[in-house]
């Protein structure tokens, strides 16, 4: 059975997982009185084994053990979604094939303190263009600004930038859960590339939120080796539907 949220209380069963953190982090952000933004629980036997959420026609799936894929597939198909995100393995478990399909890392690496020359806050509009320009798919920056923002006012959401003379890279904890984080829009400026930037502000963010399981989505497969260099071990592979 599927049941529409009323709390957060009700997503207290997640555990550590990229999409647990998605999830959890909207929830806190948009609340459950939202028609725009909805989640759902999936019980057996009474307990709480999976969850959804929805966004403008933006799906997020996290499964745990005993998840009756069948009825969530069905479930999915019947409310629908623009895009479906979820892991990989749990894609195929719903009969879903997916268009895109990369790593997913976790921080294991020790945490060595606050970093320097790297700031907790930046102007919006210039971390959106470097995102632009490194190639993220950013839609317009209203939305942009409109959805990052409100999850940073909630705290489910923390930028760290390295300046010099201008923006030389930037990182997101673009999702902060109860008991993880997912972390995403890397970005640095083509001149500055080489220099450490991204994975400065990457630790920073690592360290600053040790005490949560910190995730990352490699854009591509190329990036392990980068973000294994800093700490992160493969964890999974993320999975996207478009339709």
């Amino acid at each position: 059975m599927l049941k529409l949220c009323e709390n957060m209380s009700e997503l207290d069963f997640l555990s550590p997982d990229p999409y647990a953190a998605r999830i959890s982090a909207l929830a806190a952000t948009y609340g459950f009185e939202q028609s725009f933004a909805l989640f759902w629980v999936q019980y057996v036997d009474e307990n709480p084994v999976a969850a959804v959420s929805r966004l403008d026609g933006a799906m997020s799936v996290f499964c745990g053990a005993n998840t009756d894929f069948e009825e969530l597939a069905s479930f999915i198909k019947t409310v629908g979604f623009s895009t479906l995100v979820c892991r990989e393995e749990n894609m195929r478990m719903l009969g879903f094939e997916a268009d895109n399909a990369s790593y997913i890392v976790k921080y294991e690496g020790v945490p060595d303190g606050e970093m320097p020359n790297v700031l907790w806050d930046y102007d919006k509009k210039k971390i959106y263009e470097l995102l632009s320009d490194c190639g993220f798919e950013m839609g317009s920056y209203g939305d942009f600004a409109a959805d990052y923002c409100s999850r940073l006012n909630k705290g489910a959401a923390m930028l760290a930038a390295v300046e010099n003379d201008e923006l030389d890279a930037c990182a997101s904890a673009l999702f902060i859960g109860k008991n993880s984080v997912l972390l995403g829009a890397v970005a640095t400026r083509k001149e500055a590339r080489g220099n450490g930037y991204a994975s400065k502000a990457v630790k920073a963010l690592a360290n600053r939120l040790n005490d949560k399981s910190v995730f990352l989505f490699c854009r591509n497969d190329s990036l392990l080796a980068f973000y294994e260099k800093i700490g992160f071990v493969y964890s999974g592979k993320w999975a996207e539907l478009r339709r």
